[in-house]
Formats: structure tokens, sequence, C-alpha cells
């Protein structure tokens, strides 16, 4: 079994975070690596929760929270996929820190084919997934530290400088 951690800062409260997070069929707003995603259980949170990610292409997860600990952490299991995974758990911790909050992801798995998998996986797919995760947690972080801006009818252009320019 691989195992890697990445863990990212949040200038925002451990609830404000931990809304976001828990909320898995929204994780499309703020993941840059899902197209588009969807709550496939009659609970949108919580142990047992279920949602599919579109991840462009044909690629696709279905996943389901199989650890859940109140403002504290949560674990997808990928369920499903045509990723070559054969396994994959992906635990989020959050811990919080002087009104910012720690958010600590740690993926578990094993890639399909055996040996060949095992290289694969050192060749190019860890660092796929890596960077992935690191992107994942960048997009949590922009969401929630931007979800108190005011929204206008600025065209995006002008929403892009003012951004930029720290307004």
């Amino acid at each position: 079994m691989a195992h890697f951690t990445t863990e990212i800062t949040i200038e925002a409260p451990l609830d404000e975070v931990w809304q976001v997070l828990a909320d898995i069929g929204t994780i499309a707003r703020w993941n840059p690596g899902v197209i588009a995603s969807r709550a496939t259980s009659e609970t949108t949170t919580g142990l047992g929760a279920k949602r599919f990610c579109d991840l462009g292409g044909d690629n696709y997860l279905k996943e389901q929270v199989v650890e859940y600990r109140e403002r504290r952490k949560l674990t997808m299991r990928v369920t499903e996929t045509n990723l070559p995974f054969a396994t994959a758990d992906i635990h989020f911790s959050l811990r919080e820190e002087d009104g910012r909050t720690l958010v600590v992801c740690a993926p578990d798995y094993a890639l399909k084919y055996g040996p060949l998998g095992t290289l694969m996986d050192r060749l190019y797919v860890r660092k796929t997934y890596e960077e992935g995760m690191r992107r994942l947690l960048r997009g949590l972080k922009d969401d929630v530290e931007q979800a108190d801006r005011p929204v206008t009818a600025a065209a995006p252009a002008e929403q892009a400088a003012a951004l930029s320019a720290g307004a």
C-alpha cells in the first residue's frame, strides 16, 4: 500500500472548512480535478454518504464516506473507478490553530496490475496523485477563504484584476 501526506493551512475557523469538506456532493465547486460531482445517496454528509465525480474524458470515481468524526476526520473510499486504483482511501484530518485550520490529506492506495502497477506508481502515478491532492487542498483553501467576498456584477476580467490587486 502506498501512502503520502500533504497539508495546507486555511485562514478560516475549523467549522467553516468542515462545512465545505463534509458536504461531499459539492466537491466539483472547489476541486479543479473534478469536472462535475453529485451526491448519490440520500444524505450528502456523514458516514455512508456516497458521491460520483466526473474527472473529465471518460474518467470517474464513485466514493463513499467510511470514516466520519464530526469536525475532525473524514475518509473517502474509492468504491469504483476506471483509473488504475485497486484500492484508495483518502483521509482528511482537520485541526484548528489560532482561528486558522490545518487540513491534512493522507491517501492510502494500491494500484492494479501487481508489479507493473508498483512501477507505474514510482514512475508517474504518485507524482500525479500528489499534485492532484495539492491542487485539491489549494482549491478548498481558495473556496473557503473567498466565501465571504461580496459577489459583484463585474466582468470576469475585471474580477480577476480586482482579486490580483488585493481588492
